[in-house]
């Protein structure tokens, strides 16, 4: 009698292993699905900017400067080229003083839609440089929104000195 209980319970135990293996499986298989369908879906987002920003050109046509106070304020001249139809979250305009390797503190972020072949100029831009600094240059960078509203920059930056 003791013998068949001894019998019946490496039966069981055999079962039980089995199960257990199996769950690990699933489980493992589980974890391995969610991260890559993350990654995955992370990709695409970032080949559709990509893809956008290949089809889009825009860059300073013109820039009047003009020093108010301590820092110069500009305005800018902003062209749209290529063959994108897309509508742009805006552009972010970097001011640069070529000679002296100065750059402004911050990024003028100009935002809106320029429509293809469009010019657009925008008014009192702070350039962050002071007088004494001068500016000579800018860097214009387009970008588009994400579905979460959040500005992904083109890789691309066109520069216009003056």
């Amino acid at each position: 009698m003791m013998r068949e209980l001894l019998g019946n319970r490496k039966g069981l135990s055999t079962i039980v292993v089995t199960l257990i293996i199996i769950l690990l499986s699933l489980v493992s298989i589980g974890v391995v699905w969610v991260v890559v369908n993350n990654l995955v879906k992370s990709g695409t987002s970032g080949v559709e900017i990509g893809s956008k920003c290949l089809g889009v050109d825009v860059s300073a046509t013109a820039v009047t400067c003009t020093p108010t106070g301590v820092e110069e304020f500009c305005a800018v001249t902003l062209s749209r080229t290529g063959t994108g139809t897309e509508e742009i979250g805006g552009v972010k305009i970097v001011f640069k003083n070529e000679t002296s390797g100065a750059t402004g503190t911050s990024v003028v972020d100009v935002s809106g839609d320029i429509q293809q072949l469009v010019t657009k100029t925008t008014a009192s831009l702070n350039s962050s440089l002071l007088v004494s600094q001068g500016v000579n240059k800018v860097e214009v960078t387009v970008y588009f929104n994400d579905a979460e509203g959040n500005a992904q920059l083109c890789p691309r930056t066109s520069p216009f000195s003056f």
